[in-house]
């Protein structure tokens, strides 16, 4: 199982059939559009060449909580989902949209080493 399916599953383990890679797919119109998540990967980038090969790459991991009002219950769901399958978080950012509806994101970067 790649890394983004199994971040697919602990996501949707926090809040089930409410996330979405890369866009929201929720619609507008429903009245009950919170809370869902999105997540997608931002970046992968070359730290370390090796013979003019690349040795290292760094893979960033974006996760925003989209919630209608601040709400510290799903923060921790959510951190504690990630924290108990293993990975590193951070979190980078907290921003009320005009709507006064919360953004929480995260991020989450994984390294991968090759061999040769």
């Amino acid at each position: 199982m790649s890394f983004i399916e199994q971040l697919f599953q602990i996501l949707d383990g926090v809040l089930p059939n409410r996330v979405s890679y890369g866009t929201n797919i929720v619609d507008a119109n429903e009245l009950h559009v919170y809370p869902f998540i999105v997540y997608q990967e931002i970046s992968d980038r070359i730290q370390t060449y090796a013979d003019n090969k690349s040795a290292v790459r760094i893979i960033t991991y974006q996760i925003t909580l989209l919630t209608e009002s601040k709400n510290p219950i799903f923060e921790e769901q959510l951190e504690s989902a990630l924290y108990q399958s293993g990975f590193n978080y951070q979190m980078i950012t907290e921003y009320v949209n005009d709507d006064n509806s919360v953004n929480r994101v995260y991020e989450i970067k994984q390294e991968e080493i090759k061999y040769e």
